[in-house]
């Protein structure tokens, strides 16, 4: 965890996150218990949000 990257080790279907006010971009991208990603990646598309 860090604060561009969210940890979902524990089976977590949602999250709230306080986002400073501007254009922010989000991905989700699946990795092993390592923290490794999966190979081939498995991710989300991307999202891109607005904080007012």
């Amino acid at each position: 965890n860090d604060r561009n990257h969210l940890h979902f080790g524990a089976g977590e279907t949602e999250t709230t996150i306080e986002l400073p006010p501007g254009k922010h971009t989000l991905q989700l991208l699946m990795a092993d218990d390592k923290h490794i990603p999966h190979n081939p990646p498995i991710y989300s598309r991307k999202i891109t949000i607005y904080v007012k």
